[in-house]
């Protein structure tokens, strides 16, 4: 009986394990609460038969309506918005664990888990600045609200972006990484070519290829005057050598880790405790001003560990090669 305890623990752990991002890109907080819960959530869909993209619609569910609750403004109803919302994060961690679980990440999956997680932001945000209204007559939490959402976007842009040149780099063997950004453009232009008689196509082509500009333009602030985005720096991700990988890990592991300071958890997380503690008039001012402080360090920690590592070098060689 003690064998067979020990053997399924460790197929346990190692489907945990399977389950996860890799752990230098992952927030504290799901480290620690939402992937271990989020994985409990998983086991039990994967054992009645559902899959991902149910658990996307819960979790859409759970989001919306957390916004709902805030915006009633008072405490036991804000409370239950804040559970909601806990729910809801546990929830996004469990539909990406069921899907590397079960080896089903799709591009539609991620599609609409990130729709989901849209209209999360829009119902919390949005609902919170009602409630703070509604108490005051005031439109100024609705201008908070907007500051907080513009800077919560670009936080989640930068983290985004630096994490998955982390794992292009570090993590080369991650079955799960998110297509790249020239990927992606160039995926893009191919549509537009296809259909040109189509005048929606191409709009949302055009729409497509400016928010990859906008996110082109705000990522080359953690880089330096060398080298202003990740191409130019290594053009071809598949030829970097180990000890070149080993280098760049060593380097900007803290860095990655900083970044994951200012992601989408962490926001809901400020949301979630001020509502618990019934001080949603704190969740914009947090926000605003303390992850947009942990936004410039995480930059200029960033440029220095790429003079650091001799970025200069790592162009001039590719360019030999």
């Amino acid at each position: 009986m003690h064998v067979k305890a020990v053997v399924f623990l460790k197929r346990l752990r190692r489907e945990y394990r399977s389950s996860l991002k890799p752990a230098e890109t992952e927030e504290l907080i799901n480290q620690v609460l939402n992937r271990p819960t989020g994985f409990v959530v998983a086991k039990l869909f994967k054992r009645l038969g559902a899959g991902p993209n149910l658990v996307t619609l819960i979790s859409l569910i759970f989001g919306v309506s957390s916004g709902i609750f805030f915006g009633a403004g008072k405490y036991p109803e804000v409370l239950i918005g804040a559970l909601l919302l806990e729910g809801m994060v546990i929830l996004d961690c469990a539909d990406g664990q069921l899907a590397r679980m079960l080896q089903r990440s799709t591009q539609f999956g991620k599609t609409i888990d990130g729709l989901g997680d849209i209209a999360t932001h829009f119902s919390v945000f949005y609902g919170t600045a009602y409630a703070m209204f509604a108490r005051s007559g005031s439109i100024f939490p609705f201008l908070l609200a907007v500051l907080a959402h513009l800077s919560f976007y670009l936080h989640i842009i930068l983290f985004d972006h630096y994490k998955n040149v982390f794992i292009s780099i570090a993590r080369p063997l991650y079955s799960d990484k998110l297509e790249t950004l020239y990927k992606l453009r160039d995926d893009i232009t191919r549509g537009k070519r296809s259909s040109e008689k189509n005048r929606l196509k191409r709009f949302t082509t055009l729409l497509y290829y400016l928010f990859y500009q906008l996110e082109n333009w705000v990522v080359s602030a953690g880089y330096v005057s060398s080298a202003k985005n990740f191409y130019e720096i290594f053009p071809d991700p598949e030829k970097i050598d180990d000890t070149m990988r080993e280098l760049y890990y060593r380097e900007m592991k803290c860095t990655v880790k900083v970044w994951s300071g200012i992601g989408d958890t962490i926001h809901l997380t400020v949301f979630i405790v001020c509502g618990i503690i019934n001080r949603i008039t704190f969740i914009f001012p947090i926000i605003i001003i303390g992850t947009n402080i942990i936004m410039l360090f995480a930059l200029l920690l960033q440029r220095a560990k790429f003079k650091r590592l001799g970025v200069s070098s790592f162009v001039m060689q590719e360019e030999r090669a």
